[in-house]
């Protein structure tokens, strides 16, 4: 059967961020024959599910989730789901109650296409909102306190009970990430 990773970037960011890169790097390396899918999510919320929606949908087989920031949103949505493993990085968790700041016009970083966060972006992300964790330890967790963006004290609170690995200090684009792939991959059971 087919082992399909899934790796989901942050808002704003592409396919092409760092981390993304690392990983690719990582899983051809050391793992082959392991389907890994890294797409450039739409800038678009409304766009984006039904983008990842049809990707997910398209690759039968083990189904793992990897997802950074407003990735580690998607990544928990998927594997609610399919009742997956999924590895958050620094994740947002109920991220319509924190992403009105970007309502209006925003610039992609890595791509710099610009696009708008609408009031109905924000409610797509209530409507496939993950409110409660089923199945704790599928899930690893990977925090860095000094995360400038989500609290990581919300974060403990919202993934109560599922495997943490918290680092303290670093940033929101979770500085140590290269030197938690073996972590990752132990978990994935890869």
């Amino acid at each position: 059967m087919n082992k399909n990773i899934f790796y989901f970037h942050g808002f704003a960011s592409s396919a092409d961020s760092t981390k993304a890169k690392i990983f690719d790097d990582f899983i051809k390396e050391k793992f082959p024959t392991i389907y890994l899918h890294i797409p450039n999510i739409d800038n678009s919320i409304e766009k984006s599910f039904t983008q990842l929606e049809n990707l997910v949908e398209e690759n039968a087989g083990d189904r793992l989730f990897i997802g950074s920031s407003l990735g580690g949103f998607y990544a928990s949505y998927f594997a609610e789901k399919f009742n997956s493993k999924a590895v958050l990085i620094n994740p947002a968790s109920n991220p319509y109650l924190g992403m009105e700041m970007y309502l209006g016009k925003n610039t992609n970083y890595s791509t710099n296409e610009e696009f708008f966060l609408t009031k109905k972006d924000l409610e797509i992300l209530k409507q496939n909102n993950v409110s409660k964790i089923n199945s704790p330890s599928n899930y690893l967790v990977l925090m860095e306190t000094g995360d400038d963006v989500i609290p990581f004290e919300y974060t403990l609170d919202f993934y109560n009970g599922c495997n943490f690995c918290i680092i303290d200090g670093g940033s929101h684009s979770f500085d140590s990430f290269k030197e938690k792939l073996e972590i990752i991959s132990e978990f994935m059971k890869l």
